[in-house]
């Protein structure tokens, strides 16, 4: 765990450089599927959908204290928190809409998140996953997420 929040460090004073722009195409994308006031954006990085977000309450949650000291800098209108998206310190269902871009390597990892959120938007490499609580709830980390559930946009 530490090699990986120590890489993440270390990459957040280039990744806007290196991933910015394809990072924020993927964040108007997923505003279309946003639905409420409170968004949790796990695995935030340095904050690039806190704008597009606005005026929305957004909680960016990351595991990279360098990523999030970014993510501030870009937007005081947030509220931000260290930890690992595997274990949230976080009280079920306080969220409208939880976002996972470019979190996951597997998309049906972001099911976890179906406990803090009414509706879950995650991204992997061109491919999403949109469902609600009840339909993520029902899909089972063996299983492939059924048509209509993913989708390239």
């Amino acid at each position: 765990m530490r090699d990986l929040i120590e890489y993440y460090d270390n990459l957040s004073e280039v990744y806007d450089d290196l991933y910015g722009g394809e990072q924020i195409v993927k964040y108007l994308k997923s505003l279309a599927y946003v639905r409420g006031d409170r968004v949790l954006d796990a695995g935030c990085g340095t904050g690039l959908g806190i704008s597009a977000l606005y005026p929305r309450y957004v909680l960016c949650l990351d595991i990279s204290l360098g990523m999030l000291k970014r993510a501030l800098e870009r937007g005081p209108n947030a509220d931000y928190l260290v930890a690992d998206v595997t274990l949230p310190p976080l009280r079920p269902a306080s969220f409208h809409t939880a976002l996972a871009i470019t979190l996951f390597d597997d998309l049906r990892e972001a099911l976890r998140l179906a406990q803090y959120a009414d509706i879950i938007v995650a991204e992997r490499l061109g491919e999403w996953l949109i469902c609600s609580r009840r339909s993520c709830q029902n899909l089972t980390k063996t299983q492939s997420p059924s048509s209509g559930i993913t989708t390239k946009l």
